[in-house]
Protein backbone atom coordinates (compact mmCIF):
# COMPACT_ATOMS: atom_id res chain seq x y z
CA UNK A 1 0.00 0.00 0.00
CA UNK A 2 1.28 3.52 -1.09
CA UNK A 3 0.50 6.72 0.34
CA UNK A 4 1.56 10.91 -0.42
CA UNK A 5 5.45 9.76 0.63
CA UNK A 6 5.45 7.16 -2.03
CA UNK A 7 5.40 3.47 -1.10
CA UNK A 8 5.76 2.13 2.51
CA UNK A 9 8.79 0.77 3.40
CA UNK A 10 8.75 -2.97 4.45
CA UNK A 11 9.80 -3.74 7.70
CA UNK A 12 13.40 -4.12 9.26
CA UNK A 13 14.37 -7.49 10.52
CA UNK A 14 14.71 -5.10 14.05
CA UNK A 15 11.26 -4.41 13.40
CA UNK A 16 9.70 -7.56 12.86
CA UNK A 17 11.80 -9.12 15.98
CA UNK A 18 10.52 -6.11 18.19
CA UNK A 19 6.89 -6.81 16.75
CA UNK A 20 6.90 -10.28 17.80
CA UNK A 21 8.39 -9.95 21.19
CA UNK A 22 5.74 -7.51 21.78
CA UNK A 23 3.32 -10.42 21.12
CA UNK A 24 5.03 -13.29 23.01
CA UNK A 25 5.37 -10.86 26.29
CA UNK A 26 1.56 -9.95 25.77
CA UNK A 27 0.82 -14.02 25.95
CA UNK A 28 3.24 -14.23 28.98
CA UNK A 29 1.43 -11.43 30.94
CA UNK A 30 -1.95 -12.82 30.49
CA UNK A 31 -0.43 -16.32 32.27
CA UNK A 32 -1.50 -17.31 35.16
CA UNK A 33 1.74 -17.75 37.53
CA UNK A 34 3.84 -15.43 34.99
CA UNK A 35 1.39 -12.14 35.42
CA UNK A 36 3.50 -8.99 36.35
CA UNK A 37 1.93 -8.36 39.89
CA UNK A 38 3.15 -12.34 40.46
CA UNK A 39 6.44 -11.72 39.50
CA UNK A 40 6.38 -8.74 41.83
CA UNK A 41 5.78 -10.68 44.17
CA UNK A 42 8.20 -12.93 43.36
CA UNK A 43 10.67 -10.09 43.90
CA UNK A 44 9.49 -8.97 47.17
CA UNK A 45 9.71 -11.95 48.26
CA UNK A 46 13.72 -12.35 47.33
CA UNK A 47 13.57 -15.13 45.55
CA UNK A 48 15.78 -13.72 42.92
CA UNK A 49 18.87 -15.54 43.06
CA UNK A 50 21.94 -13.42 44.34
CA UNK A 51 23.80 -11.19 41.80
CA UNK A 52 27.16 -10.61 41.08
CA UNK A 53 28.68 -6.93 39.44
CA UNK A 54 28.97 -6.98 35.54
CA UNK A 55 30.69 -3.74 36.07
CA UNK A 56 33.50 -5.75 37.76
CA UNK A 57 33.33 -9.02 35.95
CA UNK A 58 34.12 -6.97 32.88
CA UNK A 59 37.14 -5.14 34.72
CA UNK A 60 38.78 -8.55 35.58
CA UNK A 61 40.30 -11.45 33.11
CA UNK A 62 42.64 -14.22 32.89
CA UNK A 63 45.27 -11.16 32.21
CA UNK A 64 44.15 -8.37 34.39
CA UNK A 65 47.46 -8.11 36.33
CA UNK A 66 49.90 -8.86 33.68
CA UNK A 67 52.18 -6.22 32.02
CA UNK A 68 50.02 -6.52 29.04
CA UNK A 69 46.44 -7.19 30.12
CA UNK A 70 44.14 -8.08 27.18
CA UNK A 71 40.51 -7.70 26.59
CA UNK A 72 37.58 -9.39 29.02
CA UNK A 73 35.16 -11.54 26.95
CA UNK A 74 31.64 -11.62 27.18
CA UNK A 75 30.73 -15.23 25.55
CA UNK A 76 27.69 -15.84 23.83
CA UNK A 77 25.13 -18.94 23.95
CA UNK A 78 23.70 -18.26 20.04
CA UNK A 79 21.67 -21.55 18.84
CA UNK A 80 20.79 -19.71 15.66
CA UNK A 81 20.62 -15.92 14.35
CA UNK A 82 18.07 -14.37 11.45
CA UNK A 83 21.43 -13.76 9.08
CA UNK A 84 23.04 -17.28 9.41
CA UNK A 85 19.90 -19.31 10.01
CA UNK A 86 21.17 -22.60 12.42
CA UNK A 87 24.35 -22.26 13.96
CA UNK A 88 24.26 -24.73 17.20
CA UNK A 89 20.58 -25.41 17.53
CA UNK A 90 21.30 -28.23 19.90
CA UNK A 91 23.82 -26.98 22.37
CA UNK A 92 23.78 -28.02 25.84
CA UNK A 93 23.79 -24.23 27.20
CA UNK A 94 24.66 -25.37 30.79
CA UNK A 95 27.98 -27.66 29.64
CA UNK A 96 28.35 -24.69 27.47
CA UNK A 97 28.23 -22.16 29.77
CA UNK A 98 30.54 -24.33 32.29
CA UNK A 99 33.32 -24.48 29.29
CA UNK A 100 33.34 -20.62 28.49
CA UNK A 101 33.58 -19.80 32.50
CA UNK A 102 36.60 -22.51 32.47
CA UNK A 103 37.98 -20.66 29.73
CA UNK A 104 38.17 -17.46 31.21
CA UNK A 105 35.32 -15.60 30.41
CA UNK A 106 33.80 -12.23 32.26
CA UNK A 107 30.64 -12.66 30.88
CA UNK A 108 28.20 -15.38 29.60
CA UNK A 109 25.58 -13.60 26.92
CA UNK A 110 22.33 -16.07 26.46
CA UNK A 111 20.16 -15.07 23.87
CA UNK A 112 16.50 -16.02 25.11
CA UNK A 113 14.34 -14.98 22.23
CA UNK A 114 12.66 -18.30 20.85
CA UNK A 115 11.74 -17.15 16.85
CA UNK A 116 14.40 -16.26 15.52
CA UNK A 117 17.33 -16.95 18.05
CA UNK A 118 15.74 -20.11 19.62
CA UNK A 119 16.82 -18.97 22.58
CA UNK A 120 14.63 -19.17 25.78
CA UNK A 121 14.43 -18.17 29.88
CA UNK A 122 15.33 -21.87 30.57
CA UNK A 123 18.54 -21.83 28.84
CA UNK A 124 19.84 -18.77 30.82
CA UNK A 125 18.23 -20.26 33.85
CA UNK A 126 20.49 -23.62 33.39
CA UNK A 127 23.27 -21.44 32.35
CA UNK A 128 23.16 -19.97 35.81
CA UNK A 129 22.68 -22.88 37.75
CA UNK A 130 25.80 -24.21 35.98
CA UNK A 131 28.08 -21.48 36.86
CA UNK A 132 26.30 -20.75 40.24
CA UNK A 133 28.88 -22.20 42.63
CA UNK A 134 32.34 -21.21 40.59
CA UNK A 135 34.34 -19.08 42.79
CA UNK A 136 34.36 -15.52 40.64
CA UNK A 137 31.73 -16.74 38.29
CA UNK A 138 30.96 -15.04 34.96
CA UNK A 139 27.98 -12.70 35.02
CA UNK A 140 25.02 -13.43 33.55
CA UNK A 141 23.43 -11.19 30.08
CA UNK A 142 20.41 -11.81 28.99
CA UNK A 143 20.51 -11.19 25.21
CA UNK A 144 17.03 -10.02 24.42
CA UNK A 145 15.20 -7.59 22.59
CA UNK A 146 13.90 -5.19 25.71
CA UNK A 147 10.96 -2.98 25.99
CA UNK A 148 9.43 -3.04 29.26
CA UNK A 149 10.10 -3.58 32.60
CA UNK A 150 8.03 -7.02 32.88
CA UNK A 151 11.20 -8.55 30.46
CA UNK A 152 14.01 -7.09 33.41
CA UNK A 153 11.72 -8.41 36.51
CA UNK A 154 11.57 -12.24 34.45
CA UNK A 155 15.54 -11.59 33.57
CA UNK A 156 16.52 -10.42 37.19
CA UNK A 157 14.08 -13.72 38.74
CA UNK A 158 15.59 -15.96 35.99
CA UNK A 159 19.26 -15.18 37.34
CA UNK A 160 20.30 -12.83 35.20
CA UNK A 161 23.26 -10.43 36.46
CA UNK A 162 22.71 -7.90 33.33
CA UNK A 163 20.90 -7.55 30.50
CA UNK A 164 20.82 -5.60 27.25
CA UNK A 165 18.68 -2.15 25.89
CA UNK A 166 19.11 -1.91 22.79
CA UNK A 167 19.09 1.92 21.69
CA UNK A 168 17.73 1.35 18.24
CA UNK A 169 14.64 0.35 19.34
CA UNK A 170 13.61 2.22 22.32
CA UNK A 171 12.58 6.02 22.65
CA UNK A 172 14.55 7.87 24.64
CA UNK A 173 12.14 7.67 27.50
CA UNK A 174 11.53 4.03 27.00
CA UNK A 175 15.43 3.73 27.52
CA UNK A 176 15.92 5.97 30.39
CA UNK A 177 12.77 4.34 32.30
CA UNK A 178 13.72 0.95 31.78
CA UNK A 179 17.52 2.36 32.75
CA UNK A 180 16.79 3.50 35.98
CA UNK A 181 14.04 0.19 36.56
CA UNK A 182 17.31 -2.31 35.59
CA UNK A 183 19.35 -0.07 38.33
CA UNK A 184 16.65 -0.60 40.66
CA UNK A 185 16.70 -3.69 40.67
CA UNK A 186 20.23 -3.88 41.05
CA UNK A 187 21.32 -4.82 37.51
CA UNK A 188 23.97 -2.35 35.53
CA UNK A 189 22.71 -3.01 31.81
CA UNK A 190 24.83 -3.34 28.71
CA UNK A 191 23.53 -0.42 26.28
CA UNK A 192 23.82 -1.40 22.89
CA UNK A 193 24.68 1.77 20.14
CA UNK A 194 25.21 1.52 16.51
CA UNK A 195 26.30 5.38 15.22
CA UNK A 196 27.27 8.23 16.99
CA UNK A 197 23.84 9.86 17.36
CA UNK A 198 22.82 6.35 19.55
CA UNK A 199 25.88 6.68 21.57
CA UNK A 200 25.53 10.20 22.84
CA UNK A 201 21.59 8.93 23.82
CA UNK A 202 23.18 6.19 26.09
CA UNK A 203 26.08 9.03 27.35
CA UNK A 204 22.77 11.09 28.44
CA UNK A 205 20.85 8.11 30.76
CA UNK A 206 24.75 7.63 32.08
CA UNK A 207 25.14 4.46 30.82
CA UNK A 208 28.35 2.90 32.37
CA UNK A 209 29.18 -0.14 29.98
CA UNK A 210 28.24 1.00 26.16
CA UNK A 211 28.55 -2.25 23.58
CA UNK A 212 28.52 -0.72 20.21
CA UNK A 213 26.84 -3.82 17.60
CA UNK A 214 29.16 -4.04 14.42
CA UNK A 215 26.12 -5.15 13.31
CA UNK A 216 23.23 -3.14 12.28
CA UNK A 217 20.22 -4.34 13.03
CA UNK A 218 17.91 -2.79 10.89
CA UNK A 219 19.89 -5.04 7.26
CA UNK A 220 22.36 -7.03 9.72
CA UNK A 221 25.65 -6.17 7.80
CA UNK A 222 28.38 -5.85 9.65
CA UNK A 223 31.28 -2.96 9.85
CA UNK A 224 34.16 -3.80 11.89
CA UNK A 225 34.77 -0.11 11.61
CA UNK A 226 31.59 0.84 13.36
CA UNK A 227 33.34 0.64 17.04
CA UNK A 228 36.31 2.44 16.26
CA UNK A 229 34.15 5.25 14.95
CA UNK A 230 32.69 5.72 17.96
CA UNK A 231 36.01 5.03 20.42
CA UNK A 232 36.61 8.47 20.81
CA UNK A 233 33.19 9.34 22.21
CA UNK A 234 34.09 7.44 25.49
CA UNK A 235 37.90 8.10 26.09
CA UNK A 236 37.56 10.54 28.63
CA UNK A 237 34.86 9.44 30.09
CA UNK A 238 34.35 6.50 33.10
CA UNK A 239 32.65 4.08 30.57
CA UNK A 240 33.71 0.43 29.86
CA UNK A 241 32.89 0.09 25.91
CA UNK A 242 32.52 -3.16 24.27
CA UNK A 243 32.97 -4.29 20.51
CA UNK A 244 29.83 -6.46 19.65
CA UNK A 245 29.31 -9.04 16.55
CA UNK A 246 31.92 -10.22 13.83
CA UNK A 247 35.07 -10.59 15.90
CA UNK A 248 36.60 -13.67 14.55
CA UNK A 249 40.48 -13.53 14.90
CA UNK A 250 42.96 -12.33 17.21
CA UNK A 251 43.84 -9.56 14.79
CA UNK A 252 40.02 -7.67 15.79
CA UNK A 253 40.73 -8.03 19.19
CA UNK A 254 44.35 -6.46 19.27
CA UNK A 255 43.02 -3.70 16.57
CA UNK A 256 40.51 -2.93 19.36
CA UNK A 257 43.07 -3.26 22.30
CA UNK A 258 45.13 -0.70 20.68
CA UNK A 259 41.90 1.76 20.33
CA UNK A 260 41.13 1.65 24.13
CA UNK A 261 38.18 -0.69 23.78
CA UNK A 262 37.15 -3.17 26.83
CA UNK A 263 35.82 -6.15 26.25
CA UNK A 264 34.18 -8.16 23.30
CA UNK A 265 31.25 -9.92 22.86
CA UNK A 266 31.77 -13.00 20.90
CA UNK A 267 28.99 -15.82 19.87
CA UNK A 268 28.78 -17.25 16.45
CA UNK A 269 32.80 -18.14 16.49
CA UNK A 270 32.83 -19.61 19.84
CA UNK A 271 30.34 -22.11 18.82
CA UNK A 272 31.59 -22.80 15.63
CA UNK A 273 35.08 -23.54 17.39
CA UNK A 274 35.98 -27.12 16.93
CA UNK A 275 37.88 -26.48 20.63
CA UNK A 276 36.50 -23.64 22.42
CA UNK A 277 38.86 -23.49 25.30
CA UNK A 278 41.90 -22.78 22.92
CA UNK A 279 40.13 -20.71 20.62
CA UNK A 280 39.51 -18.11 23.48
CA UNK A 281 43.24 -18.59 24.82
CA UNK A 282 44.61 -17.79 21.25
CA UNK A 283 41.97 -15.04 20.66
CA UNK A 284 42.53 -13.21 23.59
CA UNK A 285 45.67 -13.59 23.83
CA UNK A 286 45.83 -14.69 27.49
CA UNK A 287 48.30 -16.44 29.81
CA UNK A 288 47.29 -20.28 30.49
CA UNK A 289 43.74 -20.27 32.31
Amino acid sequence: MSNAQGPAKPPTILQKIYAQRQRDVEVAIATPGTRPEELDAYLEMGLAPALTSFVARLMDNPSTGTISPSLSLMAEIKRASPSKGDIAPFVNPARQALLYAQSGASVISVLTEPTWFKGSLVDMHLVRRAIDALPNRPAVLRKEFIFSEYQIAEARLWGADTVLLIVAMLTQEQLARLYAYSLRLGMEPLVEVNNAAEMQRALEIGAKVVGVNNRNLHDFSVDMGTTSGLVDMVRERDVILCALSGIQSSADVQSYKAQGVNAVLVGESLMRAADTKQFIKELLAWPNV
